[in-house]
């Protein structure tokens, strides 16, 4: 019978980019609920924190520092994690980042493509390298926004990497279905992380910080439908499709946006 309270107890979790915003609450979010969870992103003194909230649940963790283009990188860290829980359950796609805002004819050629790796190649390395060791009626959750279906007038390298984020999660819901494995999209809007942050000195604002500046006001340049929100609420979402048993929704986007996408 499932613990109500603790629903993934038993599961294993991988969650990308999970040194702070929406991966680091669905990473802790996941351990509370049960599970032992792998955790990666850039910079380790983050990693280090998460893994002392992960393992302070009562669960198990690995930790690695990785950049995600890099597929030795890639390797080493589900090669690890596989090796130490045996089987994946749950996969959550998370890292990514936007690094070329510029207009394409003004664009750095080189940041252009870096986004692109990082919001495309990164979930496609991790989800190819993973995929043999992932259990039969397991969970892909993979993190999108609203801007993957529309052009808008720059950021394009983000928005082309979210649109073929979509779908790599379509195509990969089709492949999947021999094995029950349900593949997902989970657009979170607007969401009080570093995104939104005006970091000074170095510092970064908290959820909380960022959410009182947008208290009274939504965020830039959206509809005032729109609010922000804080990442735990993204981490319930997240934990609901983890939690969905099998035969649940597949090659789906499920979304916190207050508009249209």
């Amino acid at each position: 019978m499932i613990n109500p309270e603790k629903p993934l107890t038993g599961k294993t979790a991988v969650v990308t980019g999970a040194g702070r915003g929406i991966g680091r609450a669905i990473a802790i979010t996941y351990a509370k609920a049960g599970a032992d969870v792998a955790i990666c992103a850039r910079s380790v003194d983050e990693l280090e924190m998460v893994r002392q909230a992960i393992e302070s649940t009562g669960v198990r963790c690995v930790m690695k520092v990785a950049d995600l283009t890099d597929e030795v990188a890639v390797q080493e860290f589900c090669t690890e994690t596989i090796s130490t829980f045996n089987q994946i359950d749950i996969l959550v796609n998370n890292a990514g980042g936007l690094l070329e805002k510029a207009k394409i004819v003004d664009s750095d050629i080189d940041l252009w493509w870096k986004t692109i790796e990082n919001n495309l190649k990164g979930p496609y390395l991790v989800t190819r390298l993973l995929l043999n060791g992932m259990a039969d009626g397991g969970k892909i959750i993979n993190l999108s926004t609203g801007v993957a279906f529309r052009a808008g007038m720059q950021n394009s390298a983000y928005h082309v990497a979210k649109a073929g984020l979509h779908m790599f999660t379509e195509a990969l819901a089709n492949e999947l279905q021999p094995r029950r494995i349900d593949v997902n999209n989970l657009i979170p809007g607007p969401t009080a992380t570093s995104a939104f942050d005006n970091v000074k000195n170095g510092q970064r604002s908290s959820p909380e910080e960022i959410l009182s500046r947008f208290a009274d006001t939504p965020p830039p340049g959206l509809p005032e439908v729109e609010r922000m929100k804080h990442p735990d609420e993204v981490a319930e979402l997240a934990l609901f499709l983890a939690s969905l048993p099998e035969g649940g929704p597949n090659g789906q986007t499920f979304s916190l946006a207050r508009r249209p996408l």
